[in-house]
């Protein structure tokens, strides 16, 4: 009998009111087994593990044994004493300063006396030419950190503005009060 074959026994009672009757039956199959590992497989595969398990070990402990040679070496040149040498720095030279240029003076523009107006203000004079320049100034929003004075008819204006066009526009509203000689203007343009 081959090894993948397998006979099968059937055993089938028949039972009637007026007879009973076996019927046995027997039947040979064939096909695969299945594979039953030897125990030299099993011996082969405990052998193939444990070895690559101490080819493991073994790389891990060489390599820490390296690393701690040459930390070792390290140490040992980093520990001779070496003869000091000395560099010697050039002397300090005295720094070098460079002044900007000033800034230009600020141009002063008079408005030629009128005829008939009198030289000397007094300083109620002056008090009226500032209200009215200060309401001048105040009905435009984008001159609201203007600040003027008028001392002897002459007028300072300083503060901040967002544009050229704006300073403009400042003192063309100051020089357009009756009174004022000049006008020194001082206002900065934030960019």
């Amino acid at each position: 009998m081959d090894s993948n074959e397998e006979t099968v026994k059937k055993r089938v009672v028949v039972n009637t009111p007026y007879q009973r009757s076996e019927v046995l039956n027997e039947r040979t199959e064939r096909g695969p087994q299945p594979s039953r590992s030897s125990t030299g497989m099993i011996a082969m595969v405990a052998i193939l593990a444990i070895a690559a398990i101490a080819v493991v070990l073994y790389l891990v402990s060489n390599r820490n044994a390296n690393e701690s040679a040459n930390r070792n070496a390290n140490l040992a040149v980093a520990s001779q004493a070496q003869p000091a040498t000395i560099v010697q720095q050039p002397a300090l030279q005295t720094p070098v300063i460079i002044q900007q240029p000033a800034p230009p003076a600020p141009v002063i523009i008079q408005q030629p006396a009128q005829p008939g107006q009198r030289e000397n203000t007094s300083a109620n004079d002056d008090a009226n030419m500032q209200d009215i320049a200060t309401k001048k100034l105040g009905e435009d929003l984008n001159m609201a950190a203007v600040v003027m004075t008028i001392t002897d008819a002459r007028a300072v204006l300083t503060g901040t503005v967002d544009s050229a066009a704006t300073k403009a526009k400042a003192e063309q509203l100051v020089k357009a009060v009756r009174g004022v000689k000049s006008v020194d203007n001082q206002i900065v343009v934030l960019s």
